[in-house]
């Protein structure tokens, strides 16, 4: 039987756990989790991010649109714990925080394959955005993923 200081400890080490991003061209970014928009990674349109975030973590990314344009988001998500899966949400929002589309992302069981989701969010003005890669708070799977934006 756990006691509650050894569950405190073991979900506080979990929902802690951090893991470098890396963007295509090999440069590492911050920690992940980010856990604000005031921490957002930045995101050129078209590059390729990595990323690991599991128990409720969440990933925020900026992104500068510079012409009218609809946003296409490719993201492949593989769990990394066991075989239950699990579900990330990728969420596009303006800087005020509406938001402008979502798409879940079921990440079945650990394997060597990616589970891919594509999305087109309709047309947006120049400025900047933000993207959120959040999992889903239930459980503790860690869920690795790999997103472009265009």
């Amino acid at each position: 039987m756990r006691t509650p200081h050894l569950l405190a400890a073991l979900l506080l080490g979990c929902a802690s756990s951090t893991q470098n991003a890396v963007i295509e061209n090999g440069m590492e970014e911050p920690a992940l989790p980010n856990g604000t928009p005031q921490t957002a990674l930045p995101m050129p349109l078209g590059t390729e991010v990595h990323g690991s975030i599991a128990c409720g973590q969440v990933g925020w990314y900026r992104i500068d649109v510079p012409s009218l344009r609809p946003l296409r988001a490719t993201i492949h998500g593989q769990a990394q714990e066991n075989a239950l899966g699990a579900t990330a949400t990728l969420a596009v929002t303006a800087m005020n925080g509406m938001e402008l589309g979502r798409m879940m992302i079921p990440v079945f069981a650990r394997s060597p394959n990616w589970d891919p989701r594509e999305q087109t969010f309709p047309p947006v003005p120049a400025g900047p955005y933000l993207a959120r890669v959040s999992v889903d708070p239930n459980g503790c799977q860690r869920v690795a993923y790999r997103m472009i934006i265009r």
